[in-house]
């Protein structure tokens, strides 16, 4: 039997560059080929749950409560993963004052989501690499507040992070699933540091193709039981994979076309097919990914 479930995925720059649900869709075409999972990319560049923005941000920055009952109303999911907190800081040292903010927005997003009948996933904010910053941008502590921001962040920004994952995971019940990839990805870098010790996970907020994999993995192990035994040759050679190119394609014409249907307040707009468009335009891509993959 024929299981169809749609996933729409709520989040930061990091959930609307999108290769983490990519290498997911992957996965799940290769592993799910009778079921019909829909994966619904609505990601937005400087989002946050909290709606704080730092001073030297060039517009305020967009927060997720403009758009969520849109969103929910539109697309008509059933289960929802929620990927906040990287922005919600807003790159400064710990605050009681953002940490409430970012607790109550993330809260009320949850309870947004459950009142619409979906299932609330949250990740936890992801881990910040203060060795990816250009050391001489990072910022001590005791400056005044408006000096941190995304272009000079708080050099122990990692330790806020890590202080609001520790709020997920130990709220019993918070939401229907609570998926931690803080600690996944933090290990990964410090294996990784230990091969090379000049490696470093990205620009420090947005982690490489290795980092997109972590947390693909993660969900994959959390909410579908499938545990991969090797990395998957797309993750270092996408371009060697015509499944994953596949998939790939059609992630950016769908994810474009749904988060500038459903709208957003970040003045930076993508080149977007009208939904309908698009949406006729993934299902050719989709029979193409089937037609490749009964072919092995």
């Amino acid at each position: 039997m024929t299981e169809e479930k749609r996933l729409l995925f709520l989040g930061d720059s990091i959930t609307a560059e999108g290769t983490f649900i990519a290498f997911l869709e992957a996965i799940l075409f290769q592993n799910f080929p009778g079921q019909g999972f829909t994966l619904i990319n609505l990601g937005v560049s400087s989002e946050t749950a909290s709606g704080l923005t730092e001073e030297d941000h060039p517009f305020p920055r967009p927060c997720v409560h403009e758009r969520i009952e849109r969103a929910l109303l539109i697309s008509k999911p059933d289960w929802v993963v929620l990927g906040y907190g990287m922005n919600d800081g807003i790159y400064s040292p710990f605050s009681e004052e953002r940490f409430l903010a970012y607790q109550n927005g993330l809260l009320e997003a949850i309870r947004i989501v459950r009142s619409s009948g979906a299932k609330a996933i949250v990740m936890t904010p992801p881990p910040f690499d203060s060795s990816a910053i250009r050391q001489e941008t990072l910022l001590a502590e005791g400056l005044h507040v408006q000096a941190y921001s995304y272009l000079t962040p708080y050099e122990h920004y990692n330790n806020v992070l890590r202080t609001y994952a520790r709020w997920l995971l130990w709220q019993e019940g918070i939401a229907d699933e609570v998926v931690n990839i803080y600690d996944p990805l933090l290990l990964a870098r410090e294996k990784a540091v230990i091969k090379d010790p000049d490696y470093r996970s990205g620009d420090g907020i947005h982690p490489l193709a290795d980092g997109h994999w972590v947390i693909a993995e993660t969900l994959l192990r959390h909410l579908f039981q499938v545990s991969c035994i090797a990395t998957p040759l797309f993750v270092d050679q996408p371009e060697c994979s015509p499944l994953f190119q596949l998939v790939w394609q059609r992630q950016k014409v769908l994810s474009a076309a749904w988060r500038e249907h459903i709208g957003h307040s970040n003045p930076n707009k993508a080149l977007a097919l009208p939904l309908e468009e698009a949406l006729r335009e993934g299902n050719k891509l989709a029979e193409q990914i089937k037609n490749h993959l009964s072919m092995y």
